[in-house]
């Protein structure tokens, strides 16, 4: 509902709009706004968030790093992006 109330104090519709939707399947992403047709995935997305994703996304073309959940984050349920063999693996019988 915050989305869309900014959207209307600033007359964007109905070139930009706001719908609601369940977690996207990044659950593990806290509430998460997807930005179309750029697919700029934002997580962890707080009231106070809003009017900055407005301003300075969707108005201004720049990226909120500080929100930005990367790419090889998406849909991976928190776990990250698959390893390759060996890698992060424990040492076995090693100590210091």
């Amino acid at each position: 509902m915050a989305f869309k109330m900014a959207l209307q104090r600033r007359n964007l519709g109905p070139t930009v709009r706001a719908n609601k939707a369940g977690c996207l399947d990044q659950c593990e992403q806290g509430p998460t706004v997807v930005i179309y047709p750029q697919q700029i995935w934002y997580g962890g997305v707080r009231l106070q968030d809003v009017e900055r994703i407005i301003d300075e996304t969707i108005i201004g073309g720049h990226v909120l790093d500080d929100l930005l959940i990367a790419g090889e984050m998406l849909n991976t349920k928190g776990k990250g992006p698959p390893q390759a063999a060996g890698e992060g693996e424990a040492a076995v019988g090693q100590t210091k």
